[in-house]
């Protein structure tokens, strides 16, 4: 912070700006303490200037005042010019002296940084480029950036690193915090995609702007829209049925238990885990993809009943001869069940005990 006159307190800029115009307060005495003390949007159009490297450039004079004399002046010459002439400029007049145009918004969006200079130069011109842009993303871009109250430097930054034009909207650049953050909603949005041919912009767009449901990340509406395409050993099988989002809650109201979609989407949908339903026997198994292939690693009953070893070998027997695994648990020794008993019993759950995470 710096002091003017009556101990009024200003603020002075960092980094690569205070810099630049340290080098200019070194010759024209004054410049620092005048540009603290002007409006937000000419100290932006100074730092735009400044961000071209204005003061070492007789170009951005020869542009600001039309006469070519400043091709032969010497450092200290342009660097003068530039603190004598820029505080005649409107923060217009300096953009495009800088950039040979103003496109309209941009100016706009760089008053919300609220007289903050960017951490880079280039700033300036990435944002400059966007908003001169006729690429229907870029255009998106710009006009979501004027649409968005609270802006920084972080949010903008989010926005020009962005690709999908569903997360070009003024409320999903609300909410990113960071580049990152928007990049690994981007990645969500993509597997979405994938996932689910049919998805729209629109309908990402009105995911992320609903949020979270539940503790549940907002993609997970749009996954639960997607059928999982990859295939199962059990796929050609007449009377074992995939579980997915369209039949889990008939299946989970015939068995009487708690299965519904909340169970298997979009777990289901990764390619190594999967529920199938044995239609004949009302049994429930999941399937786990590993190194060695496919192997059962829960068996789940109607009305949640606990299953029996014989109940593990009769699911056993069904998919052995698809090339499935379903080890069987063995039961302890006679003299050794109470140590069963005493720890709760051997379920095949306990031989499960697999982080699906």
């Amino acid at each position: 912070m710096g002091r003017l006159p009556g101990d009024a307190i200003f603020p002075i800029p960092r980094g690569w700006v205070l810099d630049l115009t340290d080098r200019i307060d070194a010759v024209a005495a004054g410049f620092m303490r005048r540009m603290c003390r002007a409006r937000l949007a000419w100290r932006q159009g100074c730092w735009a200037a400044l961000s071209i490297g204005a003061i070492d450039d007789p170009d951005f004079l020869v542009r600001a005042t039309g006469s070519a004399d400043w091709l032969d002046a010497s450092a200290s010459d342009l660097i003068l010019g530039f603190a004598e002439l820029s505080i005649t400029m409107s923060a217009r007049q300096l953009i495009e002296a800088a950039f040979h145009s103003c496109p309209p918004g941009y100016l706009g969006v760089l008053r919300k940084l609220h007289g903050e200079a960017p951490a880079y130069p280039a700033f300036y011109a990435h944002l400059h480029r966007v908003f001169s842009s006729n690429d229907p993303r870029d255009r998106l871009r710009a006009r979501s950036l004027q649409q968005v109250g609270g802006l920084n430097e972080t949010k903008i930054e989010a926005a020009l690193a962005l690709q999908d034009v569903a997360l070009l909207t003024p409320v999903a650049l609300t909410r990113f915090h960071s580049v990152q953050t928007a990049l690994v909603a981007e990645a969500q949005a993509a597997a979405a995609r994938r996932l689910n041919v049919h998805l729209t912009d629109d309908d990402i767009s009105a995911a992320f702007a609903a949020g979270r449901e539940g503790f549940q990340p907002w993609f997970y509406r749009l996954l639960r829209q997607s059928k999982p395409e990859h295939a199962l050993p059990t796929d050609s099988e007449p009377d074992l049925d995939r579980v997915d989002g369209e039949n889990a809650k008939q299946i989970g109201m015939a068995m009487g238990n708690c299965l519904d979609v909340e169970r298997v989407m979009p777990r289901s949908l990764s390619g190594i885990w999967s529920l199938v339903h044995w239609r004949p026997e009302n049994i429930v198994f999941a399937l786990r993809r590993f190194d060695i292939g496919w192997a059962v690693t829960e068996v789940h009953l109607p009305r949640n009943a606990g299953p029996s070893a014989s109940d593990v070998r009769k699911v056993a027997d069904r998919v052995r001869p698809l090339g499935i695994l379903c080890p069987v648990p063995a039961d302890p020794e006679p003299n050794l069940r109470v140590l069963s008993d005493a720890f709760g019993g051997w379920k095949i759950g306990d031989v499960w005990d697999f982080d699906e995470g």
